[in-house]
């Protein structure tokens, strides 16, 4: 006897759409058939027709619990885990943060330690987030590190000092040190692109301008800081030999520096963030207009579409949230260039947003929708076949979503441990309708369902092609 039979859905991967049935049995995917074929009873019958039946949704950039100043402190993976399951995330990617002498190892440990307490409703893994000064002795911890089932390791080049989150600048000996660990290792090498002195220069002469104040933060970080950050990443990777992922890509420049990389078989990969793909820097000089502000800054209408066919093309792989919520007063606290606050509240809302604004619109087939938020990231970051996937053997982490339901969201619809949202007011065009993790169906029709704190670590393997 099946737990679950999910019947008459469309059921999408990223090369092909067909009408099947989906059989679930011990929380793994046991069967995919033709449309009432299956002569075999269920604990559990969801009638999916007219609807998509896709793989659970991967968000490989969160951050929970992690405090980088005092002003920015996020919420628990609990909130962050229950809001990602109604939205139709059922892994989330969180990062393990090591810092100047401390251990990579130690840091790894602390923060699975940290989401076991925790206790999330959905599964997550975990990058390691390696930062300032780091020490020899830190980065020769990244085979071990890999060999746990942690493959992926996140840099900054910005954030120096100052304002903002200090003290995660790492050095580019640092950053090529690491890269050689994950080049010769297997890992994948992920880095928040902004060249610190060019936005030291930017600062400093908005200030000698008169014209500090935070709405013209995309000014103090212009694309051409991200383009020189990531092509200097580039040569590092070329040279090291290691996978490179540019995280939150939000410039035009960058895209076709990506382009041309990837001309040549590069292995140089990148994300998108929803909310860069909503919002502009024209949204700054709106009142309260820092609560759309993300590092890196947004930009043009220019650079929001060169995002968008990235994504389609295949340029960017991946749509993540990089979900940071702090409270609203924090948020708008920050009223300079130097002193603004990053982060927003976007677990909840990026699938239907892809769905909505990218399938419905035409700007993403169902087939890229499904590569760009479960299939593309569970690929590269070591969770493929096991996540991300509709196939015999994958976890049964599975979503339906009605193309047919329109929802106008308020902040009181969303779940996340956050007294303010980008996307309060937003009308969503089509949404997750149920949400199953490992073959427990957890969220159906907007109420909880099933059963809480069901969460585990899965670890990572070594990174593929998406």
């Amino acid at each position: 006897m099946l737990d679950v039979l999910i019947q008459g859905g469309s059921v999408v991967s990223p090369d092909r759409t067909e009408r099947c049935d989906v059989g679930v049995h011990d929380g793994r995917i046991v069967l995919l058939a033709a449309p009432n074929t299956l002569d075999l009873e269920a604990v559990r019958t969801i009638d999916a027709r007219g609807k998509f039946v896709v793989p659970g949704g991967i968000d490989a950039h969160v951050h929970f619990n992690i405090a980088i100043s005092p002003a920015m402190h996020a919420q628990s993976a609990r909130f962050g885990g229950r809001a990602a399951a109604f939205g139709g995330t059922t892994t989330f990617i969180d990062f393990a943060h090591q810092s100047g002498s401390g251990s990579l190892i130690g840091a790894i440990e602390s923060k699975q330690a940290e989401l076991a307490a925790d206790k999330p409703d959905i599964d997550y893994a975990l990058h390691a987030m390696i930062t300032g000064a780091a020490t020899f002795d830190a980065i020769d911890e990244i085979p071990e590190a890999i060999s746990g089932g942690i493959s992926s390791f996140k840099m900054f080049t910005t954030f120096s000092g100052g304002g903002g989150p200090a003290a995660l600048f790492m050095d580019h000996g640092r950053i090529w040190g690491v890269l050689q660990q994950t080049g010769k290792h297997g890992g994948i090498a992920m880095i928040h692109c902004e060249d610190d002195c060019i936005v030291d220069f930017c600062v400093r002469k908005l200030y000698a301008e008169g014209r500090q104040h935070a709405r013209h933060i995309h000014e103090a970080r212009p694309s051409l800081c991200e383009e020189a950050a990531v092509l200097r990443m580039m040569l590092l990777a070329r040279r090291t030999g290691s996978p490179l992922y540019i995280v939150h890509v939000s410039a035009t420049e960058t895209v076709e520096a990506m382009a041309e990389a990837r001309g040549r078989n590069l292995p140089v990969y990148g994300e998108a963030l929803h909310n860069y793909l909503a919002f502009t820097s024209d949204d700054y000089a709106k009142p309260n207009g820092m609560i759309y502000h993300n590092y890196p800054a947004l930009k043009s209408a220019r650079d929001q579409a060169a995002l968008w066919q990235a994504l389609k093309s295949g340029v960017l792989d991946v749509a993540s949230s990089d979900d940071f919520t702090i409270p609203f007063a924090s948020k708008i606290a920050g009223q300079e260039v130097d002193s603004a606050s990053g982060g927003h509240n976007g677990i909840e809302t990026r699938l239907a947003y892809l769905f909505s604004e990218g399938v419905q619109t035409g700007r993403l087939s169902i087939n890229r929708f499904v590569d760009v938020a479960a299939t593309a990231p569970a690929k590269l970051f070591g969770l493929y076949p096991r996540k991300g996937i509709i196939a015999i053997g994958s976890d049964a982490d599975i979503v339906v979503i009605d193309p047919n339901v329109k929802r106008r969201l308020t902040l009181a619809d969303l779940h996340s441990d956050c007294d303010y949202s980008l996307w309060n007011g937003w009308e969503f065009n089509g949404f997750p309708v149920v949400t199953m993790v490992r073959g427990q169906v957890l969220v159906e029709d907007g109420r909880w369902t099933g059963p809480e704190g069901i969460g585990g670590f899965v670890p990572a393997g070594l990174p593929m092609e998406p």
